[in-house]
């Protein structure tokens, strides 16, 4: 039984962060498109991270910790063998940043490097990570932890002081006055990739597509891991179809702030549809779970993504979930239509 998909379109909406929305159709197995149904499968694909760890001086870095944090709130450990090596096996798709400590006693040392499953044709990548000397900490107060990025720009005052007025601005709703305000400090320090980035979400909010997305790229230029920008870098992708596209970004987006319930959302949402239903899931899910209110129409995409699978039961339970944490939402009449639906459907068909 095909939904009429008229209004049942727009009550899927899913919103997020950035003041547009993605038009979300409610999708049964047996009706879904051709490319969805010939899209390959890639949600159990996994893959094997490994290489050597070297100390400063080149020797292989024998029991050296070796941390990888990536997508989806994947964090796992591993020491290097005698000869510096380690593998990380059974890796879900996604961007990955690995991180390397001298054993405990030896002189200290960290290195860092950054690798993304698209990098390799197999599901083996190599990644070797030389560490460098790390200073001796002495004793004291500790210091504001700052961002090797944020450390090394040397915004001009007049520049700084522009963009804070334009986050007050923002948060005090004057959108107009906010944007000469981010305009004026980029002007002023033209790598000012927070303010670049603040802009660019003005712009969105005014749904200038073109000038948003100028303005992310230009913010990844000077801070190529800068979180704010990469979600939305992300999202100028994923509203224009880009979906692949957005997914990276949005990987790297997660990695960047773990703690972002939107990027996980965005992620979710990029993945649902190139139909990666477990990458989608499990995205959806995190998001859910760093702020279940930020991230309640995380719950329309994991409703049909059940329902596509043929769990309907599951589907409509969502979607209760869903209309009792929004029951002011607009197509929340709509919504309930589709519930009764999904709850008149057996599993399985």
């Amino acid at each position: 039984m095909r939904l009429r998909p008229t209004r049942l379109r727009r009550a899927a909406r899913a919103a997020c962060h950035l003041s547009l929305a993605l038009t979300l159709s409610y999708i049964c197995p047996a009706h879904a498109s051709a490319r969805q149904r010939d899209a390959p499968d890639e949600s159990r694909r996994r893959y094997t991270i490994q290489g050597q760890v070297t100390l400063p001086d080149g020797r292989p870095a024998a029991n050296a910790l070796v941390k990888l944090t990536g997508t989806l709130g994947v964090n796992r450990e591993a020491l290097a063998n005698d000869a510096g090596r380690y593998e990380f096996a059974e890796l879900p798709a996604g961007s990955y940043q690995l991180e390397a400590r001298s054993p405990t006693g030896g002189n200290p040392a960290f290195g860092s490097v950054e690798t993304h499953t698209t990098h390799t044709a197999t599901n083996s990548l190599t990644a070797n990570i030389a560490m460098r000397a790390e200073a001796v900490k002495t004793s004291g107060p500790k210091p504001a932890v700052v961002s090797a990025a944020d450390a090394g720009q040397k915004v001009p005052p007049q520049a700084r002081k522009a963009f804070e007025e334009g986050v007050k601005f923002r948060g005090s709703n004057d959108p107009a006055k906010a944007l000469a305000s981010f305009t004026q400090a980029i002007e002023l320090y033209p790598a000012y990739y927070q303010a670049l980035a603040a802009r660019a979400d003005i712009h969105l909010s005014r749904r200038q597509l073109t000038e948003a997305a100028a303005d992310f790229d230009r913010a990844l230029k000077s801070n190529p891991r800068y979180g704010a920008a990469l979600r939305g870098a992300g999202y100028c992708k994923l509203v224009r179809g880009q979906f692949a596209e957005a997914v990276e970004y949005f990987d790297k987006a997660v990695v960047a702030e773990p703690e972002s319930a939107r990027s996980f959302l965005l992620l979710g949402m990029a993945n649902f549809e190139l139909d990666r239903r477990e990458q989608a899931k499990l995205a959806l899910q995190q998001a859910l779970k760093i702020d279940a209110a930020q991230s309640v129409r995380a719950r329309l995409y994991l409703a049909n993504i059940h329902a596509r699978e043929g769990q309907f039961r599951r589907a409509a339970d969502e979607l209760r979930t869903y209309l009792e944490a929004a029951p002011s939402d607009p197509e929340a009449a709509e919504l309930r239509k589709v519930e009764a639906l999904w709850r008149a459907r057996p599993d399985g068909q």
